[in-house]
């Protein structure tokens, strides 16, 4: 049956080649349904494509985007949004012929958390080998593919392309491949072959519960850094995956390449949990032990996962043709065969499986990955504010609820910056403690008063559980104003409420300097509005206000902690109140 189906896929090849359009191929500006782009090479000036979901090609004819190739030219067109788990049908005219129907499989919903994905590389030099991996490959039914570098042995060799295009055609022609360059074709000829999101040299896209990043191991390696700890601390997404050629851990020739950038990038995976880290370069398959050198760089963890004693599954998936290299041992590898071979990925939601197949579709390996779902947030606000107090910038936050809290952490960057600076942590300031695991709610507050009058800053708010695992809680701008920008004073302050704890009322007293529009707001531990003490504009001056402990209609509160939020102008704070029932 295989035989049958390439021969049918010769033939069309051959069709195709009388009128001068090949070399056919799948790429997205972002996902796998919105940005989806086809490209052929041709000698055309003015080439089209037709197309639509039945051989009617009802979405209509459009002109393809012409760009000069290596030789003659390659046309692009970027489809709309396509409909998921859809066949395309389309045809491709050149000089007034229409080649023949020709078919493309869209990927699932963008938003299914079950897909698949399949990873390799290193097609060069051996073009019979590569093209019995291609079309075993091509046999695989999955979502997408991430291709590892080196396509060809020289990327400035016309004819290694050539023979690529030609000996991979079944295989490029039906598959969205993500591309990352390698040491043997990266260049201009690379660059401009495949349509990829961003600057088409690191990028980053969707898919599901899943963020995935492409890398460039050949160049800027500390611009790519920058951009890749913003990537990570600012993605929600449950699996983090990412890919370029050169690996960091590998047994051979190849095994100190990227040990410069151990303290950068794989810093970078251990401190944000990246799962999966892929490559290529080295000629076999091999895969990690789980690595966190956070925790050590002599010796695997015990676990693989993104919690701060685990650790990442770095595979290498080398042979997609290339001459096999010999394999090793060293503390960091658990499996490594000499074999042409490739990965793929099936993510269920909380669980990953990645299976490794010989290019006779025999499975050569395999390991599981699984996350316990989230049934609870360690830590959980109902209250957030970030106001300017004189020249200080001031974050007030109230949990509702913490689990195994040890603490928090305040960072800040200006606008435009990647990298976070440190500010406070619960390590040195006893304020930032956390309260382990309770249901009671607790306020904390951070005053930064080193800030400069007319810059905008970006704060970060994050929690740190008893296992060390980071989760990022909050995220806010603010721009600092001087006195005379601004329409309020800043010097407005609250007292503590007296007595407190209290029973039957409690009396609070705030001091105004000049006229404000003041709200003074009793609030659960929920978060929910109990009572509006005060909503009205004030003249300067000193002023006392007392809860007696019931809410707006007049009936008494339960026993417990409420908390009262002040505003006057810019000027915010809460603070903590308990009543005794």
């Amino acid at each position: 049956m295989r035989s049958h189906i390439r021969a049918i896929a010769l033939i069309v090849i051959f069709i195709d080649l009388l009128f001068c359009q090949d070399h056919i191929h799948w790429g997205s500006l972002n996902n796998p349904l919105n940005g989806l782009t086809v490209s052929w090479h041709s000698d055309g000036l003015s080439d089209q494509i037709k197309w639509g979901y039945t051989t009617s090609y009802e979405e209509g004819t459009f002109s393809g985007i012409r760009r000069t190739d290596y030789s003659g030219y390659l046309y692009d067109y970027s489809f709309p949004t396509v409909n998921s788990s859809s066949t395309i049908h389309y045809c491709i005219q050149s000089d007034g012929v229409w080649t023949s129907d020709k078919t493309f499989q869209t990927s699932r919903d963008i938003s299914s958390t079950s897909f698949s994905f399949i990873a390799g590389g290193d097609s060069r030099s051996n073009m019979d080998d590569w093209e019995t991996s291609a079309n075993q490959i091509a046999t695989e039914s999955t979502d997408f593919h991430l291709f590892l570098g080196d396509h060809v042995y020289s990327g400035t060799s016309t004819a290694d392309w050539n023979m690529w295009y030609n000996s991979g055609n079944i295989f490029l022609s039906t598959n969205l491949i993500y591309h990352t360059g390698g040491n043997h074709e990266y260049g201009s000829i690379y660059l401009n072959q495949f349509v990829m999101p961003g600057n088409e040299k690191w990028y980053s896209f969707e898919f599901g519960n899943a963020l995935f990043i492409c890398l460039l191991s050949q160049v800027d390696y500390a611009a790519q850094h920058d951009w890749l700890v913003n990537e990570l601390e600012t993605t929600n997404k449950k699996w983090k995956i990412v890919f370029f050629h050169k690996p960091f851990f590998a047994v051979g020739g190849h095994a100190d390449d990227m040990n410069a950038y151990r303290d950068t990038w794989w810093k970078a995976f251990d401190d944000n949990g990246v799962d999966v880290v892929l490559g290529g370069h080295v000629h076999y398959y091999l895969r990690s032990k789980p690595i966190n050198l956070n925790v050590s760089g002599a010796s695997a963890v015990a676990q693989y996962g993104d919690w701060a004693g685990q650790g990442r599954l770095q595979i290498i998936a080398g042979s997609y043709g290339a001459p096999l290299y010999a394999v090793g041992s060293d503390w960091f590898v658990e499996e490594n065969l000499s074999t042409m071979n490739y990965t793929k990925f099936d993510i269920n939601d909380n669980t990953l499986v990645m299976n490794a197949y010989n290019m006779s579709g025999a499975l050569i390996d395999n390991v599981t990955i699984n996350k316990e779902a989230e049934v609870s947030l360690p830590v959980i606000l109902s209250f957030f504010s970030i106001s300017q107090v004189h020249n200080t910038i001031e974050l007030n936050w109230i949990c509702e609820s913490e689990i195994e809290n040890m603490g928090f952490t305040i960072e800040r960057r200006s606008v435009g910056e990647y990298g976070w600076l440190p500010l406070d942590s619960y390590l040195s300031n006893p304020h930032l403690e956390g309260q382990g695991s309770t249901t009671q709610g607790t306020p904390y507050e951070f005053i930064d008063r080193d800030v400069m009058i007319g810059e905008t800053y970006e704060y970060r708010l994050r929690s740190v559980d008893y296992s060390g695992k980071i989760n990022q809680l909050k995220s806010v701008s603010v721009t600092v104003v001087g006195r005379d920008q601004t329409q309020q004073p800043y010097s407005a302050t609250i007292s503590n409420p007296f007595p407190n704890p209290f029973n039957p009322a409690t009396t609070i007293s705030y001091y105004l300097p000049e006229q404000s529009t003041v709200k003074l707001t009793v609030f659960d531990i929920l978060g929910q509005e109990v009572m509006m003490l005060q909503d009205d504009v004030r003249s300067p001056g000193n002023y006392k206000v007392q809860w007696n402990g019931t809410d707006q209609t007049g009936t008494p509160v339960s026993q417990g902690v409420y908390f009262c939020r002040f505003v006057a102008g810019v000027y915010t704070k809460t603070i903590k109140m308990v009543y005794l029932g």
